[in-house]
């Protein structure tokens, strides 16, 4: 029995070891820069190498850094992402578009894991997808707005960025990144969807975007229970929704900063906010208080609770030269990655079509 015992122990400490190397492994993944001697550039689409997407992401897997340049189309297709440094670039989002239709219910009567359950699956580090629409349109479909996920992001999924985007769901939690040390980062995006529909885990930034939520539910949502830095933050964001949306929510210890965004007049008078559940079995513990600060925005209504109690003057520059360093602490700069990329494509000898990538 001792013997038995000291074996399960055993494989049990090896468990943990094994997880916590994957997880080093991949959070120090080096970063391979994007250049013309490094990245090879595929291309999806009429009269190129693939048709499909996902043929060319499996092609993909012999390169260190690869960027997919999609031509405009329909592609019913999902994606399962699991190498590192590749980029989805599209013509742009009103022209690329990737759609499939996936209830999370239904997936899951048949497999045992979320793994498929979105139009985006991904499990890997540095990943960017730009210039492209992905929506989920189960829900417009049939009127089913339970869970269904545009992006999906698991385990291994870190250093995500959407750029120039339309994620699009007709039901719950449009955009899930649930890596809980992941990092993430959301330029000039359009999001739209239901309940939690933009629900990170771990830490990110979202700038310059814009959010419908068409139920009268929570917009964000965000778990940081396993770090206290951990963080959520919108910049120079507009939110609207159908009449009584609400702002937030969170289940775990969670940290919201909302900074320099416009709240329009459809928005609920309902303060970021813990779900309660009568099982108390069910109640997570709240270690690090409620934590949600606002400062510069503006509002056609005045709730107190939107007012600021924050000044970013006292981080920037006391302890970070601009809001993307101080959010990840100066170990990425996905705007270093996006100015890379679009100098790779615009340097092609044949020219490629797509809308520029914004910058501010």
């Amino acid at each position: 029995m001792i013997k038995l015992i000291a074996n399960l122990m055993s494989a049990f400490l090896l468990s943990i070891f094994v997880s916590l190397y994957i997880y080093m492994l991949v959070s120090t993944q080096v970063y391979a820069a994007y250049n013309q001697g490094q990245t090879q550039l595929l291309k999806v689409g009429e009269g190129e190498s693939y048709t499909t997407i996902q043929g060319a992401i499996d092609a993909s897997v012999k390169y260190q850094q690869v960027v997919i340049f999609i031509k405009a189309g329909v592609y019913q297709e999902k994606l399962f992402i699991t190498r590192n440094n590749l980029a989805l670039v599209g013509e742009s989002a009103d022209k690329t578009i990737i759609q499939f239709s996936e209830l999370r219910n239904n997936w899951r009567e048949k497999h045992t894991n979320d793994w498929g359950a979105a139009v985006v699956n991904i499990n890997a580090t540095d990943i960017v997808l730009a210039n492209l629409s992905i929506i989920n349109d189960y829900g417009i479909k049939t009127g089913d707005h339970e869970h269904q996920f545009a992006v999906r992001g698991f385990e291994l999924s870190d250093r995500i960025i959407t750029h120039n985007c339309k994620i699009i769901a007709g039901g719950a939690d449009t955009l899930s990144l649930w890596n809980k040390h992941g990092r993430y980062y959301h330029s000039n995006c359009y999001f739209e969807g239901h309940t939690d529909m933009v629900c990170p885990r771990g830490t990110a930034l979202i700038e310059h975007s814009q959010f419908f939520n068409q139920k009268q539910s929570a917009t964000i949502w965000h778990d940081g229970e396993l770090n206290p830095e951990h963080k959520l933050v919108v910049n120079n964001s507009q939110f609207d929704g159908i009449p009584g949306f609400w702002l937030g929510r969170h289940h775990y210890d969670a940290q919201f900063y909302l900074l320099n965004s416009q709240f329009s007049k459809h928005m609920a008078d309902k303060p970021i906010f813990k779900k309660r559940y009568n099982n108390k079995g069910r109640e997570r513990a709240n270690l690090y208080g409620s934590r949600y600060f606002f400062e510069g925005n503006s509002s056609e209504n005045t709730y107190p609770w939107l007012e600021s109690n924050f000044r970013l003057s006292d981080v920037i520059p006391a302890q970070a030269p601009d809001l993307e360093t101080w959010v990840f602490k100066g170990d990425w700069s996905p705007s270093t990655t996006l100015n890379e990329l679009e100098v790779f494509l615009k340097a092609q000898a044949n020219p490629l079509l797509f809308t520029a990538f914004s910058h501010y």
